[in-house]
């Protein structure tokens, strides 16, 4: 068997396993892919389910919004700034507030929702959980808190 069919063959047998690697890595800590340019989300996540904008109070606070199944990617510019998950750390939507603070502490309060600090790797990242009439959570964002 000659090098390169050698060195191919072993790149095949070995790069699913990296992949799966990565995509679980995402999984488990989705602050990970904040930061990511608008062409590795297409690359890696495909044309998205559905895009639609968000209007700030500024335009510089304006988003463009890509959605998939599990995940809404928050764009500005060329990078995904924010994130909004169905469940993120050990906590998913409809989690009651009290199940929320054994997983996550107490973090911060305001009205309507709480805000958390998580470790970042390049920059400070925060989750936003927002609260129901009823105390359950009701939208989990991830986004960099110095944008």
């Amino acid at each position: 068997m000659n090098q390169g069919l050698r060195k191919f063959l072993f790149f095949l047998y070995f790069f699913p396993s990296i992949l799966v690697f990565s995509q679980s890595d995402n999984a488990s800590d989705p602050s990970a892919l904040i930061g990511t340019t608008l062409s590795d989300l297409i690359k890696n996540y495909g044309v998205p389910k559905n895009v639609y904008a968000v209007r700030g109070v500024s335009a510089w606070q304006d988003d463009v919004v890509f959605v998939y199944d599990n995940i809404e990617f928050f764009i500005f510019g060329n990078r995904v700034w924010q994130l909004k998950v169905r469940s993120a750390y050990n906590v998913k939507d409809g989690d009651s507030r009290n199940a929320v603070n054994r997983v996550m502490g107490e973090g911060r309060n305001f009205e309507g929702y709480t805000l958390y600090q998580l470790p970042g790797k390049a920059w400070p990242i925060m989750m936003r959980i927002n609260w129901d009439a009823s105390g359950r959570a009701a939208g989990l964002y991830i986004y960099r808190s110095d944008f």
